[in-house]
């Protein structure tokens, strides 16, 4: 053989058994006939371990439809896994899992008993969204959405960013949740999800069936559809809930403490001797929460500068007071502060009475006063003075 092809001869084999390797193996592929895309998992308090629901992405000629699943009684959630592996005959993969929801009963136990398998496994995502529904969270994923669109993602609009930046509500990601439960302050918050019946529109694609069915089957068959609403927020301690945040309470944490750069809110001032109700367009301008001691008292202090105009009144105006809808008068500014004040306070008592430290205290001195914090412990936050610095001014 000459040695010239000897190289040639080498090059050629190569490429041979590479092409072979190459069409023989799957590289660890999952047949898409055998799995299930698993969007968003529900998970209940059952009569002996937990309910957990799942919804499934089951793809259509030009749409998707959505199947719920149900496993009943399983200890662990691997074990849910597994059993909805068994009875379908589908592996679910939670890669594209966008929305994880929580039974109210199921919030009375340490929930990350259960949720801190989405944190052990590799292939869920840490940003994909959490919430509490009031009720069965079974219930809230098998509703049907009057806009046509499949559960979950109905469920994902009313918990968008967009809604957090308006302070209607108070949105939360596994991520972030589970910083709050680890960290000093063992706290945390998730927005409160209420399903509300009655809206009528027609059909939709999504379904809903148990594991045994195989799960498919119209969860709104009876022609009325669900609207979802988020306004409240259910503050946890140590993985169980321990207090809800009211609607005005929640848009006042939001304002002071989340993403919230622009909301509304109603004032009431006394006019002539009777009340008239503002709607304010409020733009923060500036937030700032910084804890500092005196002595050996924490001190939590709320720096918020906004700049509101007049959105609405219940009251008929003048061709001016229209026309210069931009300028708020003094009184209502004075009373939007006052309100805003008082909503907070409510707001930080309500968590300070459960022991949710929901605006980081317990944080603050780990870090910045490492000293009072040994000493303190978690009495720090009983021992806590809100002060507030809280300014309004007219947009223009």
């Amino acid at each position: 053989m000459s040695a010239r092809k000897i190289p040639l001869r080498l090059a050629v084999f190569g490429a041979a058994l590479l092409l072979l390797l190459f069409f023989s193996n799957d590289f660890g592929l999952i047949d898409i006939q055998k799995t299930s895309i698993v969007t968003a998992v529900a998970i209940d308090a059952g009569e002996e371990g937990i309910d957990v629901t799942v919804q499934i992405a089951v793809p259509k000629s030009g749409s998707t439809a959505a199947s719920n699943v149900t496993v009943k009684n399983a200890a662990t959630m691997m074990d849910a896994i597994a059993e909805l592996n068994l009875k379908t005959g589908w592996y679910p993969t939670l890669v594209h899992c966008r929305l994880i929801l929580l039974g109210e009963e199921a919030a009375k136990d340490n929930v990350f008993d259960h949720i801190d398998y989405f944190l052990r496994s590799q292939f869920v995502e840490d940003t994909c969204l959490v919430a509490l529904c009031r009720g069965r969270a079974e219930k809230a994923l098998s509703a049907q959405s009057p806009v046509g669109d499949m559960t979950y993602a109905a469920i994902e609009k009313v918990l968008s960013s967009e809604a957090q930046q308006t302070g209607l509500v108070s949105v939360n990601i596994l991520r972030e949740f589970s910083k709050g439960y680890f960290g000093a302050g063992e706290s945390s918050f998730l927005p409160l999800l209420t399903v509300r019946e009655g809206a009528e529109t027609g059909g939709s694609d999504a379904g809903s069936g148990d594991a045994n069915a195989g799960g498919s089957g119209g969860a709104g068959s009876s022609g009325g559809k669900a609207v979802f609403e988020a306004s409240e927020t259910a503050l946890f301690l140590r993985g169980k809930q321990v207090a809800t945040l009211g609607a005005e309470e929640t848009l006042a944490f939001n304002l002071a403490d989340t993403d919230t750069d622009l909301a509304y809110g109603n004032v009431t001032v006394t006019e002539r001797g009777e009340p008239v109700i503002y709607s304010l367009k409020m733009r923060i301008g500036k937030k700032l929460l910084k804890v500092r001691a005196e002595g050996e008292i924490p001190v939590l202090c709320f720096s918020i500068r906004a700049r509101a105009q007049v959105a609405d009144v219940n009251r008929a105006g003048s061709a001016h007071e229209v026309a210069q809808s931009s300028i708020v008068p003094e009184s209502v500014l004075r009373a939007a502060e006052e309100t805003f004040r008082a909503r907070l306070s409510d707001a930080f008592s309500k968590a300070k009475e459960s022991g949710c430290d929901l605006f980081g205290v317990c944080a603050s001195l780990q870090r910045f006063y490492p000293k009072l914090w040994k000493k303190l412990g978690k009495e720090a936050l009983a021992l806590t003075k809100p002060v507030y610095d809280i300014q309004f001014d007219t947009m223009h």
